[in-house]
């Protein structure tokens, strides 16, 4: 079930989602930089990079993207103009409020549909699966 899970998300990402008003096709990393960013009213790039544990240069092509598709608005800080501020712009917003729905909607039938042993069995799975690829990157790391 891993597996297929795994294949369906590379697929999803493969082929993308349709967003906003020009259906822009935007990938899993794109909307989960969206996320993030909507999560608070404005973040700075590399809070963002040191957030996502990602290479920069990726990190900073997504943000590139969701900038040129009107979704993010980026600023120099008043501050330090070598750092660039992201926050959401109108259709952002709406986006990332439909994205919220659609994953709530998700999580309640999902949810509803499992006991409470169900749902501790799952949480105590994904918590080893997440402690397992943890403990291999850092042994990938140190080799």
């Amino acid at each position: 079930m891993i597996e297929r899970l795994v294949h369906r998300v590379l697929t999803y990402d493969r082929t993308g989602f349709k967003a906003g008003m020009k259906s822009e096709t935007l990938s899993l990393l794109d909307i989960y930089i969206l996320k993030k960013i909507g999560e608070v009213e404005s973040k700075k790039i590399y809070e963002l990079v040191n957030e996502m544990e990602m290479d920069r240069g990726i990190v900073a092509s997504s943000t590139n993207k969701l900038v040129s598709c009107g979704f993010v608005e980026k600023q120099k800080s008043q501050e330090d103009k070598r750092v660039f501020i992201l926050r959401l712009t109108e259709e952002g917003k709406s986006l990332w409020e439909k994205n919220q729905n659609v994953h709530s909607d998700l999580l309640s039938v999902v949810l509803g549909e499992i006991t409470l042993n169900e749902e501790k069995a799952i949480l105590k799975f994904l918590s080893k699966m997440n402690q397992r690829t943890l403990l291999r990157n850092e042994k990938n790391l140190s080799q």
